[in-house]
């Protein structure tokens, strides 16, 4: 077994690009990587009394090799040393290490201040790493630490070029701007931009690796050169000095200036935090600025949080731990001129952007923390139909591919949209269901109402053809195509009846709370199997998690007999294997957001302990070094597919209230 809980650990955590994760146990096995398993090496040394020993990474930079211990090039030298890691702490915000050997201890900090109360500062592309030196032999010591970021934070492939430079008060690493958002797709990395690095009263440089000796760096400056990354494997660095000292503390800021963040409908747009007309260079200089505030705020804002998800269970609050940074991370906050959008990525799923069957298990994180991006995560679809780039009657799947916002790709070929690829019933559901939940928690309908007459079009959409689907895919797409599926009526049952509670709010006449109620009375009966209801309504002996009754049981809407959600939890509880419940019959994989919103349907503590601990047990002991899966097996803990997932954000349900 692991010595910690988690496959991955996050670092730094501000997009689907500026994104990176410690896969290992200790943060000296290996190079930090982005989370698609890329080597994005940052290496951190420090040196007491002349003696260096590595706390992070490695300092051969070649990323061309997954672990240079293994090498025999590298065994001719005695490679690196290591200041002996102690333990990792994960909160929402931050990671925190420990190390220590017989003359000091360190501790270092990784923080991204993804304050959701502040979209300017959530949205800036800084992360930060602090660090404290303390002596524990009862001396004082020559004492320097060491930090370097390499180029491969620039690039997406080693074969790229980059350019070295400084700025006033930062350094950079550059691969200029003449591919910006020309590329989409999936298991991608930035090609453009620069990432730069800044520690107040440190010497900042740029350097390259001797190809020869990669164990040493050459101390030379030659800025504004270009280097082939493969080639020279230039860093920038930060080194900071204390002499004869007993205690050393400090910080180094990692940030990424991408120029422009997304193409969006064909216009090149920015990051949120330049609304206001802040240039990058005063964005950084504000943020090393605000270090000690953003730090605070960050631990008040973790304490509330675990304070909270501690009530519901021990285990439940690691999950929650874990999950936070990487659900906002996923996705880019960025300004159109005139609204915000919230652009999440489909990470390692088929990489489209603001996508509706992810936002929707995504949604309960925002709906709790601020609605504004929850708002923001919907524009692009709204705005995808407003351009009149959508032809069918239903709500779209998604509105571009990551980075590239200019229409739907799923299902999208040389002769248009294939209707047979689309999830008709699906999307109508959850358009409806969000812009309920905003409306519903703000106590406002001014954003249903913005948009009405396509919302009410949707409903009666579902009214028409919800309860009984055709031969269809849902947000499930990965178990294909199926008709007449259970779960998949009831989020047709509930947007009808979403769109109802919004009519009354804003006191309009409507029947569609009854009809969902009519439908909701002959699902009982058509869906019920002797001791739970079916994965489809021809079929018995099957069964599956019914994650979209959630709604009623939040909304309180009443429109589900209260029986039907006890008798499925029952059912359930029967069904956990050692690493979760299955999704369905089918299989054995799971989801683990709807695993999560099982335990909301009744208030069974037992069950939501059970799930919270197969799910832990699965991030104790997967193989799979990742950051968290949504899509795995619940009887090996494998993972299937999906890591780095938004969805993650379906994990705080059980913290919604309305």
């Amino acid at each position: 077994m692991r010595e910690q809980y988690y496959p991955a650990v996050p670092l730094i955590t501000c997009d689907p690009y500026f994104n990176v994760w410690s896969m290992t146990d200790k943060l000296y096995d290996d190079f930090p990587r982005h989370w698609t398993g890329m080597q994005n090496p940052i290496t951190g040394t420090v040196s007491v009394d002349g003696e260096e020993k590595n706390f992070m990474g490695m300092k051969n930079h070649n990323p061309y090799y997954p672990n240079c211990n293994k090498l025999a090039s590298c065994a001719k030298t005695e490679y690196k040393i290591e200041l002996e890691q102690k333990s990792v702490t994960v909160t929402p915000l931050k990671t925190v290490y420990t190390f220590a050997d017989d003359k000091i201890e360190l501790t270092v900090t990784f923080m991204t201040p993804l304050l959701p109360d502040d979209l300017n500062v959530l949205s800036r592309p800084v992360s930060f790493m602090s660090y404290s030196i303390r002596s524990i032999d009862g001396k004082k010591h020559d004492i320097s630490v060491y930090v370097d970021v390499s180029a491969m934070l620039a690039v997406d492939t080693a074969n790229e070029n980059v350019v070295m430079g400084r700025e006033d008060g930062f350094v950079y690493c550059s691969s200029g701007t003449a591919d910006m958002l020309k590329a989409s797709g999936d298991d991608k990395r930035i090609s453009w931009g620069r990432v730069c690095l800044a520690s107040p009263g440190a010497i900042l440089g740029t350097t390259v690796n001797d190809e020869k000796n990669l164990n040493n760096l050459k101390n030379i400056n030659h800025d504004n050169e270009i280097y082939r990354v493969s080639d020279k494997y230039p860093v920038i660095f930060a080194l900071k000095e204390y002499k004869d000292s007993d205690v050393a503390d400090g910080f180094v800021c990692f940030a990424y200036d991408d120029v422009y963040s997304l193409e969006y409908f064909g216009k090149k747009i920015k990051g949120y935090w330049t609304k206001d007309g802040m240039t990058f260079a005063e964005m950084l200089k504000d943020s090393i600025n605000r270090f000690g505030e953003l730090s605070s705020r960050a631990d008040e804002f973790d304490c509330a949080l675990m304070a909270k998800a501690e009530k519901i269970g021990s285990d439940y609050a690691k999950l929650i731990a874990v999950s936070y940074r990487q659900v906002i991370g996923a996705h880019k906050l960025a300004w159109d001129g005139s609204e915000g959008v919230f652009v999440s990525k489909e990470c390692f799923s088929n990489g489209c952007a603001a996508t509706v069957d992810v936002t929707y298990p995504s949604f309960p994180m925002f709906i709790i923390y601020n609605t504004d991006l929850a708002e923001f995560m919907l524009n692009p679809i709204f705005k995808l139909i407003d351009e009149g780039k959508w032809p069918f009657e239903f709500a779209p799947h998604d509105a571009g591919r990551y980075p590239l916002v200019n229409g739907q790709v799923y299902g999208l070929s040389d002769q248009g949209l294939a209707l047979s690829s689309q999830m008709p019933v699906e999307e109508c559901g959850n358009m409806l269901l969000c812009v309920a939940a905003i409306c519903k928690k703000r106590e406002d309908t001014s954003y249903a109402e913005k948009h009405f007459d396509l919302l009410n079009s949707w409903a009666e959409y579902l009214v028409k053809y919800g309860y009984d689907p055709d031969n269809q895919l849902c947000t499930d797409d990965f178990a294909g195509h199926l008709a007449h599926n259970c779960n998949l009526s009831v989020k047709a049952i509930m947007g009808i009846a979403a769109w109802g509670m919004l009519l009354d709010m804003m006191g309009k006449e409507n029947d569609f709370a009854a009809k969902a109620k009519e439908y909701a009375a002959r699902w009982k009966k058509d869906a019920f199997d002797k001791d739970h209801y079916k994965l489809t309504f021809d079929k018995e002996d099957t069964w599956s998690i019914k994650y979209n009754l959630v709604w009623d049981k939040l909304f309180g809407m009443g429109i589900f007999d209260e029986d039907i959600f006890e008798t499925e939890v029952e059912y359930y509880k029967k069904h956990i294997n050692r690493y979760g419940l299955p999704l369905d019959s089918r299989a054995e994989y799971t989801k683990s957001d709807w695993q999560m919103w099982s335990t909301v349907l009744c208030d069974d503590k037992e069950h939501t302990d059970m799930i919270c601990s197969a799910m832990i047990k699965m991030l104790y002991e997967t193989p799979d070094r990742a950051p968290f899966t949504d899509w795995y097996y619940t009887n090996n803990a494998r993972c299937v597919a999906f890591r780095n997932r938004t969805v993650q954000g379906g994990l705080f349900i059980n913290m919604l209230e309305f």
